[in-house]
Parts: C-alpha cells; sequence; structure tokens
C-alpha cells in the first residue's frame, strides 16, 4: 500500500512508492529525464505533495557535484533588458518557471546540479549553469546581472538525511547570499520565492519546517520579495496512480474527505513569471496560491480508477505507526520518516491550512484536468 506526504514540496524519487498524504516537500532539480524538453519530464512524487528527487542526497547535498560552470554562455533569448534566474531549473515548479519565462519570449538563466538535464532549457535558449542551491559561490556566479530570481527549497525531502534542517538552512544562507550579491551590484530588482501554505503555520514540522525561514532569510536581504504559499502540488498524486493502477488502492494519513487546495506546478510556474516580468503587480510579501477549487482525495481517487479502468478503487486511512514503517522500509531515515508524518498530522489535523489571505490567487487548471493528461 503507498503512503504519501502532502505538502507542496517536491520530493524525492526515493519517496515515490510511498502516498503519504499529508503535505510533503517538491520534486528536487536534476531528478528527471533530459527528454521532453517542452514538459520535462514529471517530478516523482514525495510521500504526499512536494518534493522531487532522483537520487539520496547526504545532510549537505553529498550526493550532487559541488562545482558552478555555465554549460551555455550565450546571452539566452529575449527581447528585453531583463535576465532572470531560476533556481532547481529540472523541479516540477522550477521547470514550469523556466517554460512560462522562454515562452514569453525572457532571457533565462537555469540553474541545476545536472549539466545534462540542463541542456534541454539550452536547447529552448536558455543559459545555464551548474550550481547545488546550497553552494553561495556558484550560485553568486549564476545572478550576475540579473534582474530577477525565482529561487526555492530543494529538494524538498532527502530520504537519508539525518539532520534535514541543517540542509535547508545552508540552501537559505547560500541564495540569500547571492541575491544579496546581486542586489549589491544594481541589477537585481526582485525576488520570487516558492514557499508553501506549510509557512502559514509558524509550528510546522518535517520537511516544511524551512518554508518560513527560506521567506524571512530571502527577506534580511532587503530585496523585494514575493513568496508564493502554495497550496498541495497535483503532481504529487501520481504515487496514487502507480499504486491504484497496480493494486485498485491508495491511501495515507490524511483524511479521505479533507478537502485540499491542490494546484497544478504549470500554474504556479506561470504566476511565477508574471510577477518577474512585472505582469502583476509586485507588492512584497506572502502570497497564497492554490486551484479552483479544493478538492479531496477520496474525489482524487474516484477520478483516478475512473481514468485507469478501476472503477472501485480505494483510499484507505493509515495510521502514523504504518506510514512510518513504510516509510523506514523504504529507506528513509527515522529522523526523515518522523519529519514527514509529523508534517502530514499537520495537515490532516487542520495545523496546515490556507488562511483565506487577503493576497491570494487562485489559478485555472482543475484536477480533472489534471488527471487527464497525467493518466493519458
Amino acid at each position: 500500500m503507498t503512503t504519501r506526504c502532502s505538502s507542496h514540496l517536491e520530493c524525492s524519487s526515493s519517496c515515490a512508492a510511498v502516498p503519504v498524504h499529508g503535505m510533503a516537500p517538491q520534486a528536487s532539480p536534476d531528478q528527471r529525464p533530459a527528454e521532453a524538453v517542452r514538459a520535462p519530464p514529471a517530478a516523482v512524487g514525495c510521500p504526499r505533495h512536494g518534493l522531487v528527487g532522483r537520487r539520496v542526497l547526504s545532510d549537505r547535498g553529498g550526493m550532487h557535484t559541488r562545482y558552478s560552470s555555465r554549460d551555455t554562455s550565450a546571452r539566452p533569448v529575449g527581447a528585453g533588458s531583463d535576465l532572470f534566474v531560476v533556481t532547481a531549473a529540472t523541479s516540477d515548479t522550477g521547470s514550469a518557471v523556466v517554460r512560462a519565462l522562454l515562452e514569453s519570449g525572457s532571457a533565462v538563466v537555469a540553474v541545476g546540479r545536472d549539466r545534462e538535464r540542463l541542456r534541454p532549457w539550452a536547447d529552448l535558449g536558455a543559459r545555464t549553469h551548474v550550481s547545488p542551491l546550497d553552494d553561495a559561490e556558484g550560485l553568486t556566479e549564476a545572478m550576475e546581472g540579473a534582474t530577477g530570481a525565482f529561487v526555492m527549497m530543494a529538494p524538498g525531502v532527502m530520504p537519508g538525511s539525518t539532520d534535514f534542517p541543517a540542509y535547508q538552512r545552508a540552501v537559505s544562507a547560500a541564495q540569500a547570499r547571492a541575491v544579496r550579491a546581486a542586489h549589491r551590484q544594481g541589477s537585481l530588482r526582485r525576488v520570487v520565492t516558492l514557499s508553501g501554505w506549510g509557512a502559514n503555520y509558524s509550528g510546522a514540522r518535517g520537511p516544511v519546517w524551512g518554508l518560513r525561514r527560506l521567506e524571512e532569510t530571502i527577506d534580511s536581504t532587503g530585496v523585494p520579495a514575493v513568496h508564493l504559499r502554495a497550496g498541495s502540488f497535483m503532481e504529487n498524486l501520481r504515487p496514487d496512480i502507480a499504486s491504484i493502477k497496480a493494486t485498485g488502492t491508495t491511501g495515507g494519513l490524511v483524511p479521505p474527505d479533507l478537502p485540499l487546495p491542490m494546484i497544478a506546478t504549470a500554474d504556479i510556474g506561470r504566476v511565477a513569471a508574471e510577477f518577474l516580468r512585472g505582469d502583476r503587480e509586485f507588492t512584497p510579501g506572502p502570497v497564497e496560491v492554490a486551484g479552483p477549487a479544493h478538492r479531496t482525495l477520496q474525489e482524487a481517487t474516484r477520478l483516478i480508477g475512473a481514468a485507469v479502468g478501476v472503477d472501485d478503487a480505494r483510499y484507505v486511512l493509515r495510521s502514523p505507526e504504518a506510514v512510518r514503517a513504510s516509510l523506514l522500509e523504504a529507506g528513509f531515515s527515522h529522523h526523515m520518516a518522523d519529519g514527514i508524518v509529523d508534517m502530514t498530522l499537520d495537515v490532516a489535523q487542520g495545523r496546515i491550512r490556507l488562511l483565506d489571505a487577503d493576497r491570494a490567487i487562485t489559478t485555472s487548471t482543475t484536477l480533472e484536468e489534471f488527471l487527464d493528461a497525467a493518466t493519458a
């Protein structure tokens, strides 16, 4: 049976087999096939809703190569003088931001850990830059001359980590240092961060703990920043699709009838690009972003079942102990398994939720539209 996390974060591939349904992080960069340039491959879903990753990282990203060299040096296609840097450019959301900017004719620097996985963006006219997100020197080089930057916490889940907050602090500090340097050079005017609805809860635990820290660290640079507090990623239903195809069931910690603010990452990318380009009024601070309607996992299970030919698909509510055991069996550290369970319980018990803030954006992609494409 699957488990999953339910946040907005991008997960690690190791999480993919474990739907947790609560709140997870989002797909980490550099973790999908290099094909499908127009729509870089879907990120692997984490226990539920958030991060994506291709490999297990150490606490300080020990898996990645710490070097920062441009893959392409020519200035990207773009008519204006603006230059936008997008970190985690091969993650679900980072890819969506790059795509939206390129389609609007903007000049883009796509930043990620893996040169080959960045190459499709170079083929479309972006400049690429290889750098881990906790490498301040590499990120500073990438942001040289940028007028706007999109930054995020990635990967959102590191299955083997024994101190994930330490990695999150390092990523926040490195990105803030690069932002500050570009601002001091006189070029950088605005930043958009991918935060998440987990940042609405001051006591957030597990992988979403670092979201508010990222916001605060970027704000400390003095550069005007909009923080997109996105809801639960529709992309993190992928483990459920696989589970329902294989067994007819899926499940997790989140009650099947709890409405969740689901959103497609393509929509987040478009919103981020609009803020960067100035197509939306740029008022610094947090902005909630969610799809056209809250949807339940019971609805999602029924829709997935209908799409894959399993008419009696079922969602099974699981206990925290069962989910934790599944995560440990899948290779997660005790630290990471505990954090994911805590995070998911915060969603299930209503501590993590949208606040119906004055500043909120409703996007257009419905759950039905997303699942039609995801199950095609």
